[in-house]
């Protein structure tokens, strides 16, 4: 197949590592694959010249003008792709476009963020050939909004973040040797932007409660990641005495030595369709607590690998946490069952194989003429 990935930009989130990674994927078999790129810049701009993949950018440099895409159409019909896989919410909202301008070509839609869909994001998913979910709770949505269900498949995350087992022992005692982490405290992980849907600043204040419900217990709560929020909850943390406990390491490339280091995976997000942080701390062998956002319940086995709470149930939430940093033997198992549940259920190359049949399957009924589904 010949394929052009229509990117937003190439920061560090889960959907440009998923584009990243099904773009090599599908080169390595054989198809002829080119990414579209909004705009230039961001952590993981150089991976496509890493990974040997041509890269064209609609605009000229940075101008954090998101929806700006000037030669967009140019580009698709330059690109001679017969199949377009829109990835991030800026190219899903020109998908519908796209389709209406090639109506010979495949163009793909894709349902990956937990926040509200833009109005021409919804437009788009029912004017595009396929629309591809990354949980069955969008797949339930869209069902529910009118778009046929054998236009809507779902392909969850491939989990990309994995270490052998005794890497993973080194580098968990290591960083809690260098980070004074005494070995009897339950070490908490998040691992997110900061922006105001992940909602760090719930689980600071669940964090506290804990300490207030029980001050002698030994825990750390590690928080990874970069963005607007960070300065607030760093003042916060600071002024209600959770400086001891809490860290903040920022934006890091590679999250392995956080994970190898952690005990369990805590995240109060209320906008992630399916959390890639859930599924790559199981992976390393962490339970999660997590509330039900979303497609956040297909991310684990609950009750086994993970607990899933309702949002907002923040005493609930607590308790869980409490109960897993008293209870060593708990989350050792929790952590056993999460490792072959994660690697079985998001394993890469079937995740992979599964987009490109879908790809395959409607740049086939395109080349056989049918019409696109046109608007809902």
């Amino acid at each position: 197949m010949n394929l052009l990935i229509l990117q937003d930009q190439l920061r560090v989130g889960g959907t440009e590592r998923q584009s990243l990674f099904l773009a090599r994927f599908f080169l390595d078999r054989g198809h002829t694959v080119r990414l579209l790129v909004f705009s230039p810049g961001g952590e993981l701009a150089g991976e496509p010249a890493r990974l040997g993949m041509p890269v064209d950018y609609l605009q000229s440099r940075a101008w954090h003008l998101p929806l700006w895409a000037p030669g967009l159409m140019r580009g698709v019909r330059e690109s001679g792709a017969e199949i377009v896989l829109c990835m991030g919410r800026t190219a899903n909202c020109y998908a519908g476009f796209v389709q209406r301008r090639f109506p010979e070509k495949a163009v793909i839609g894709t349902l990956r963020t937990g926040k509200t869909l833009f109005p021409l994001h919804h437009w788009s998913m029912g004017v595009v050939r396929g629309v591809l979910a990354n949980s069955n709770w969008w797949a339930r949505r869209m069902r529910d909004r009118g778009v046929a269900a054998e236009r809507v498949h779902v392909v969850h995350n491939s989990v990309l973040l994995q270490r052998p087992e005794t890497e993973a022992s080194a580098a968990r005692e290591k960083a809690r040797k260098d980070n004074g982490v005494p070995a009897e405290a339950c070490l908490f992980l998040n691992v997110a932007t900061f922006r105001r849907g992940k909602r760090h600043m719930d689980l600071l204040r669940i964090m506290r409660g804990a300490r207030d419900a029980d001050p002698g217990l030994s825990w750390r709560l590690w928080l990874v990641g970069d963005g607007p929020e960070r300065r607030r909850c760093q003042r916060w943390a600071a002024e209600n005495g959770l400086g001891t406990r809490v860290r903040f390491f920022g934006f890091s490339a590679d999250p392995l030595p956080f994970y190898s280091a952690a005990d369990v995976a805590v995240s109060t997000s209320l906008e992630d369709s399916l959390p890639n942080f859930l599924i790559e701390a199981q992976t390393m062998g962490l339970p999660v607590v997590a509330f039900d956002c979303r497609g956040a319940v297909e991310c684990c086995d609950p009750g086994e690998s993970g607990y899933i709470l309702p949002p907002g149930a923040f005493d609930a939430f607590r308790d869980e946490c409490l109960r897993l940093a008293r209870d060593p033997a708990a989350r050792r198992r929790a952590g056993e069952a999460a490792v072959p549940f994660a690697r079985r259920r998001f394993a890469p190359v079937p995740q992979a194989e599964a987009v490109e049949r879908f790809l395959l399957r409607h740049a086939e009924a395109a080349r056989d003429g049918a019409s696109p589904p046109g608007r809902l």
